[in-house]
């Protein structure tokens, strides 16, 4: 029950596209509306970082770590490198994020986590932070010793994290941009308040699509006649011991 490949590339197509609009559009509004980007002490530009960096760090590079397992025709293990790698990633960005709109805060003399978005954002930066935790101290072996009982026990639980964390990350994410919406207030109708809908939509979009490649594309292996031929069945039940505890399947 092999997808064609063809599944594969026009969903990583359809999550190229939205992830990276998101970015785009966001950076348009900052430097268009916003009035662009600085890092200075007290500047009022810097809280525009914060959307930035944190669409970077969950739509784009999370996002990938997301579907890693379901598109890449590599072997279980270097897919995991990769998954864990790109995590550690969106975790730096997510720090620049958070810096970002708390020097804001506290240059400005606002208030800090005190609206529904902070609050939604806190969660799923504890998730992002406690995920990637999690996926090096178990199956990165950082911790020595954790056998395959304890891997495939936490496994179902990683995935459903990693399955709420994007659509925690859709929710923070448009409340983030209704705020700042609100914050803003431009003319309805106008060019401004129509990049905000715009790029909500855009986001909601790439909710779906990465929910899409998790329930709908099986998981790729290695093609034959690749470089990655080589990759016997003995490896890969070595390699994927644990899937017998969440047996990917065919969507």
């Amino acid at each position: 029950c092999r997808m064609a490949p063809l599944k594969h590339t026009l969903s990583l197509l359809a999550f190229e596209v939205v992830a990276i609009l998101s970015i785009i559009m966001i950076i348009y509004w900052g430097q268009k509306y916003g009035g662009g980007f600085s890092w200075d002490y007290k500047s009022k530009l810097k809280f525009n970082y914060h959307p930035v960096f944190m669409i970077i760090a969950f739509v784009f590079v999370m996002g990938h770590a997301v579907i890693t397992f379901r598109i890449l025709p590599l072997s279980h293990r270097v897919k995991k490198y990769i998954h864990a790698s790109l995590n550690l990633i969106a975790v730096v960005f997510a720090i620049l994020g958070l810096m970002a709109v708390l020097e804001f805060h506290n240059e400005q003399g606002f208030p800090n986590i005190y609206s529904l978005h902070s609050w939604l954002g806190v969660m799923t930066l504890a998730f992002l932070f406690l995920q990637a935790l999690g996926g090096l101290t178990i199956f990165q072996d950082l911790v020595k010793g954790a056998s395959d009982e304890i891997r495939g026990a936490y496994k179902p639980w990683h995935i459903a994290a990693g399955v709420f964390m994007v659509t925690a990350a859709v929710a923070t994410i448009c409340t983030g941009l209704q705020e700042k919406y609100g914050f803003a207030n431009p003319a309805k109708f106008s060019a401004e308040a129509y990049t905000f809908n715009f790029t909500a939509l855009i986001i909601f979009m790439w909710g779906f699509t990465v929910v899409y490649i998790l329930l709908a594309v099986e998981k790729r292996t290695p093609e034959v006649g690749t470089t990655t031929a080589h990759y016997t069945k003995i490896q890969a039940s070595q390699e994927d011991l644990f899937d017998k505890y969440y047996p990917p399947g065919c969507m």
